[in-house]
């Protein structure tokens, strides 16, 4: 059995479960419809191969036709694993979710329908949610006992799961494509009224995708007898574009998350898990809304917790690789035991692995030969210890541009697999080269002695999501070269489409050489970023909505380049000195601190031009080397973005950075004038900056990367190698 026929044989054994009907019979019915049915077919040729395989499986002995999807996950993730302020309990509720979703449910198909069966079903699992396959009868069974599952091991995590029944002819062609076809559909597309609510549901084809490629041809061979103009055979390929396997995953999406809301709907009752605080209870440390079961010491630490608190300061101890003398308050107070591969599949141990293979002869790997004993870091201060200035930690939280609507378009089970695993393999090797070229071991004091510890925590990698924690100094290298290891790997994976530009094709406003145009790429699915740069004492969760908020900046200013054809992502970032810096949102602050209304650009200036594209952001990294390299004076550095701030208009400071760069050795004018005039201008190439620092925009206004620079420049080294 080759790999693309995988499923086809998964969908075959589904139809037989429970039966003594042979397989191979079964497959080739259910291959005629998977693999060699055609793209855009017309009603009535659809109509003949519904009928011949229902007969054929009915003669097969196969009295149900259908087989079950399964999908759900775990909901509310943020408020569980970021319930608790501490690191160790954030460590092994992340662990504890990923285990649950990534082995548990793959498990429980193999206990309840056979091994040779149960993993072959698991189209994806990882990112929190999971797809599979499942015969008829098993779905609403499988399905409430995912839930049943996340509830039994984690106690308090919510989880969604649902299951429907498709046909064969649906798993090709989308939900219930007998009852309406593309020639219903551009009847009612031809109808104004109807048109508005059509085009939100079936929207235009990715370039490259399935539909897109159609030929006019072949939608004119789906509607005999009529005459059709360009703009019908653009409306077909709107409809041919969502009529696939996609929609069905779009169909479960919508389920699970009324399953969610509503608790009672596609399936039994939802039971969400409830600890009542009595008055006289102690209440937990670490959630603050559950009564204490435990009390006592751990790591020096007098705590109180819950056993659902408990299990995750357990596990994050476990994937920490503290000993049984270490766990043993645990294991004498609750009968629960973390199973015994979930410390082997721990990000540690992944981290080790790579190491000792693929990334043996990296900076990292070669500095850990000179180590005998490395442990992951305990807490955020030994994080922050490996940073210069040290006490900073950096949170990076990235994302994949546009991968819910790729996914919605995929034809096959088997396009949605291999792109799982290519989004999945891109983001963790993405991470762990990141990791290995930008951090060195560090060596922290921890309990009176001197030990070496990994000098980052991998909260989560799932699928193209990923959130980590590494020294602030290191964050911003970090996150560049995770969005280009990324992006490169998945444009040899995943092919662009057609017309997309490369990363040394589209205009920015940075001019200069960067590793985006020096090593080009074409990139098919981007990688957008939030970083938070703070003190290690930071609140985790506050930090955490920061990011996230960042990120979704960032994923603004990579919607308006795929307008552009340049389908690459973006970042942005904020430095916080002190914690009452932002008090609100990162919108309000910016707006009052920077006259900054992105993306609107409504405003004369803008003393920010974050966000940025990757290569923009690498450009900006290579500036302010270039001031401390070039040994600019930060007083001045500080006194020119103060004045932007407070004096009116941009002649002003333009002049006043004009008079400051005369004033300067010719070493720094030549560096003043070579990275900030000669490497900044504007996007719309027709505009040239006549007012340095200052970037003329599109609609008449003015922004300046001098204010990120004056933000950034204590987190960022002379050279990316410098460690001191």
């Amino acid at each position: 059995m080759t790999d693309p026929d995988r499923f086809t044989h998964t969908v075959a054994r589904c139809l037989t479960h429970g039966t003594d009907t042979r397989v191979d019979p079964v497959t080739d019915i259910v291959r005629r419809v998977l693999e060699e049915a055609p793209k855009a077919p017309e009603r009535t040729a659809l109509e003949e191969l519904n009928r011949t395989v229902t007969q054929g499986l009915r003669a097969n002995n196969v009295q149900d036709t259908k087989v079950a999807l399964v999908y759900g996950g775990a909901t509310k993730i943020k408020g569980y694993v970021f319930e608790a302020p501490a690191l160790p309990e954030i460590r092994g509720a992340s662990a504890l979710l990923e285990w649950v979703n990534d082995q548990r449910i793959a498990a429980i198909w193999r206990d309840h329908l056979g091994d040779d069966l149960g993993s072959s079903l698991i189209i994806y699992a990882g990112g929190g949610s999971f797809l599979a396959f499942a015969p008829a009868a098993k779905g609403a069974e499988l399905a409430s006992l995912i839930e049943q599952e996340f509830t039994r091991q984690t106690l308090t995590a919510n989880s969604v799961a649902v299951a429907e029944t498709f046909t064969l002819l649906e798993l090709r062609y989308g939900c219930r494509p007998l009852d309406f076809w593309v020639d219903d559909f551009l009847r009612e597309w031809r109808d104004p009224q109807m048109r508005a609510e059509l085009e939100a549901y079936y929207h235009a084809p990715l370039p490259g995708s399935m539909a897109a490629q159609l030929d006019a041809d072949d939608i004119r061979a789906a509607l005999p007898g009529r005459t059709l103009n360009d703009a019908d055979i653009e409306a077909a390929r709107r409809f041919f574009n969502r009529k696939q396997f996609g929609e069905l995953v779009t169909l479960l999406a919508t389920m699970f998350n009324r399953r969610r809301d509503e608790r009672a709907y596609a399936g039994g009752p939802r039971f969400i898990p409830l600890y009542p605080m009595l008055p006289w209870a102690e209440r937990c440390d670490s959630s603050d809304v559950r009564p204490a079961e435990w009390g006592g010491t751990i790591a020096g630490e007098t705590r109180a917790y819950s056993e659902p608190s408990a299990r995750k300061r357990y596990v994050g101890q476990l994937i920490k690789r503290d000993d049984e003398r270490q766990t043993g308050w645990f294991r004498s107070t609750f009968a629960w035991r973390a199973p015994d591969d979930l410390r082997s599949r721990s990000w540690e141990t992944q981290w080790e692995d790579f190491l000792g293979a693929k990334g043996s002869n990296t900076p990292y790997g070669r500095a850990l030969k000179q180590h005998r004993e490395i442990v992951p870091s305990g807490d955020l201060s030994e994080i922050g210890a490996a940073s210069r200035p040290d006490r900073y930690i950096g949170m990076i939280y990235a994302d994949g541009n546009n991968v819910g609507r790729l996914i919605a378009t995929l034809s096959t089970p088997d396009d949605l697999r291999r792109t799982s695993e290519h989004l999945s393999d891109a983001a963790t090797d993405a991470v762990f080269s990141a990791l290995a070229h930008c951090l060195q071991p560090a060596e922290v004091r921890r309990e009176r002695r001197r030990v070496v510890v990994h000098p980052f925590e991998i909260l989560t990698i799932g699928g193209d999501d990923l959130l980590l924690i590494v020294p602030g100094d290191r964050a911003f290298d970090v996150a560049q070269r995770i969005a280009h290891t990324f992006e490169q790997s998945l444009a040899q994976r995943i092919p662009a489409p057609p017309g997309a530009c490369a990363s040394n094709a589209i205009h920015t406003r940075y001019a200069g050489e960067t590793l985006f145009t020096i090593e080009p790429y074409t990139p098919s699915i981007g990688l957008s970023a939030g970083i938070v740069i703070a003190q290690e004492s930071a609140p985790i969760f506050f930090l955490r909505d920061l990011v996230e908020e960042l990120l979704k900046r960032a994923k603004k200013l990579a919607r308006r380049y795929a307008g552009q054809h340049y389908y690459g992502g973006a970042i942005d970032f904020m430095v916080l000195k002190s914690i009452t810096m932002v008090t609100d949102s990162i919108e309000a602050f910016r707006a009052a601190a920077f006259n900054d209304d992105f993306p609107a650009l409504r405003g004369p200036r803008r003393l920010t031009a974050r966000p940025y594209t990757w290569h923009e952001f690498a450009g900006l990294l290579e500036t302010t080397r270039a001031l401390k390299r070039g040994n600019f004076p930060r007083s001045q550095l500080y006194r020119l973005s103060r004045m932007m701030e407070t004096t009116p208009g941009v002649i002003a400071s333009t002049m006043e950075y004009l008079y400051t760069r005369v004033r300067q050795n010719e070493q720094v004018r030549t560096m003043l004038m070579a990275h900030i005039e000669g490497s900044w201008r504007s996007a719309d190439m027709s505009q040239r900056s006549v007012t340095p620092p200052w970037l003329p925009t599109n609609n008449n206004a003015y922004e300046t990367i001098w204010s990120d620079l004056a933000e950034m420049y204590d987190m960022v080294p002379a050279t990316p190698e410098e460690r001191s």
